[in-house]
C-alpha cells in the first residue's frame, strides 16, 4: 500500500529526476564548430568594451592578436566562451607556452575589421545561431611566436596559423564619408608607413574633419600618421585621446570638411 507520505516521497523523487532531465547539461557549443578558418588577423596593445579596457603593460614585448575565424556551427544556438579557447605554441627558444582567451566578439561578415563589440575576461560569452559563423578571438602572445594552433577545450583537432615572428605593425581602423577613392588615399599613405589599415565608407555624413583617436600608448604614432597624411595629402588632422569601444591601436575619422595647408 502507498500512503500519502510515501506518495509525497515519490512524487518528489519525479519531480527531481524531471527537473535533473530538463537542467541536463548542453552539448558543449565549441565542439559543434566545423569546418575552421582563419580570415586574418591583427595586433593591439588595448581593446576596449562596454565594461571593461585590457591591455598589455610591454607593447614592445608582448601585444593581443586579433584573429576572425569563420566556422559552421552545428545544431541549436548556444554560446561560446572565451574559456573555450587556448592558443598553444613554441617560443623561439624552444619553450612551450599557452594563452588562454582574452577576449570574444562574433561578426555578421568575413570582411576584415568588421566585429561587433569585444566582451573580455573570465566567463565571457557571445550566443550564435546555427550555420556559418564569424567570430572575434583575442589572445595575448609575445613577439617571440611565430606559429600558433587554436585550440577548443575539450576538442582533440586544433588549427595552425602562421602570425610571423616579430612582426607586429600597430592596427588602424579608417572611416569616412566622403567616398571610395579619398578612402583608398588615405589608407595607402599610412599603410605605407608601415601600419595595418583596415576600413570602412560608413562614418556619420554629419561629420566633418578629420580626428585621430590614439591610445594613451599609441601617441607619437598618431603624430606620425598625421604628418604622413599632412605631407602627402594635405589634410590637417585634429588628435584626441580614444574613448570609443575599439579593438585596434588607432581610429581614423575622415568626414566631409577636411582642413588643408
Amino acid at each position: 500500500m502507498i500512503t500519502c507520505k510515501n506518495a509525497l516521497i515519490v512524487a518528489g523523487l519525479m519531480m527531481a529526476a524531471l527537473l535533473g532531465s530538463s537542467h541536463a547539461a548542453p552539448k558543449t557549443t565549441v565542439a559543434e564548430l566545423r569546418d575552421l578558418k582563419v580570415i586574418g588577423h591583427h595586433f593591439t596593445t588595448t581593446i576596449s568594451t562596454n565594461q571593461r579596457t585590457i591591455y598589455v603593460k610591454e607593447p614592445g614585448k608582448a601585444r593581443y592578436v586579433v584573429l576572425k575565424i569563420s566556422a559552421y556551427l552545428q545544431g541549436g544556438s548556444g554560446k561560446l566562451f572565451t574559456d573555450d579557447f587556448v592558443l598553444r605554441y613554441v617560443h623561439s627558444d624552444g619553450k612551450e607556452d599557452r594563452s588562454r582567451c582574452s577576449a570574444i566578439t562574433w561578426a555578421e561578415t568575413e570582411k576584415l575589421g568588421e566585429f561587433d563589440k569585444f566582451y573580455a575576461g573570465e566567463g565571457s560569452w557571445v550566443r550564435f545561431d546555427p550555420g556559418r559563423v564569424y567570430l572575434g578571438l583575442a589572445f595575448y602572445i609575445e613577439h617571440d611566436v611565430e606559429f600558433v594552433e587554436i585550440c577548443r577545450i575539450g576538442v582533440a583537432e586544433s588549427l595552425t596559423y602562421r602570425l610571423g615572428a616579430y612582426d607586429r605593425p600597430y592596427s588602424v581602423f579608417v572611416s569616412t564619408n566622403r567616398g571610395a577613392e579619398m578612402l583608398k588615399k588615405i589608407e595607402d599613405t599610412i599603410r605605407n608607413g608601415g601600419y595595418a589599415v583596415q576600413s570602412t565608407q560608413v562614418l556619420n555624413p554629419d561629420e566633418s574633419g578629420t580626428t585621430i583617436h590614439h591610445r594613451d600608448d599609441t601617441e607619437t604614432q598618431a603624430r606620425e600618421i598625421s604628418q604622413r597624411l599632412m605631407t602627402q595629402l594635405g589634410i590637417v588632422p585634429t588628435l584626441k585621446k580614444m574613448n570609443l569601444i575599439s579593438e585596434v591601436d588607432l581610429v581614423v575619422w575622415v568626414g566631409k570638411s577636411v582642413g588643408t595647408h
